[in-house]
């Protein structure tokens, strides 16, 4: 690979972390024509100090009003008091990426 190449590979890794090795190999033949092995492009990653890490988000669901107005009404409970109940789904989101690319010891997000 070119120096070029290897630049590209890390641009498109900074805009958008979650991609799989063989999109960022779909990129490079699309887009600079270079045809790739998914080895070449992994240890490319690695030189480029990259890991591959779990995604860390917030929850959507998540409201910091609704948050701590309960805290403030139930927070005198005792927990042994409560009983939790937990939903299982499938939603849109369920077959997103879930893993990406970061710089080493930064969270990928």
């Amino acid at each position: 690979l070119q120096q070029g190449d290897i630049t590209f590979i890390s641009s498109i890794l900074d805009a958008n972390p979650m991609l799989y090795l063989d999109e960022i190999q779909n990129q490079l033949l699309e887009t600079r024509d270079v045809k790739v092995s998914l080895a070449t492009l992994s240890r490319v990653v690695h030189r480029l100090q990259l890991s591959h890490k779990q995604l860390s988000k917030t929850v959507s669901e998540r409201n910091e009003l609704l948050h701590a107005t309960w805290q403030a009404e139930y927070g005198d409970i005792p927990m042994e008091y409560f009983v939790w109940i937990d939903e299982s789904s499938v939603d849109d989101k369920t077959n997103q990426h879930t893993d990406g690319w970061s710089p080493l010891g930064r969270a990928c997000v």
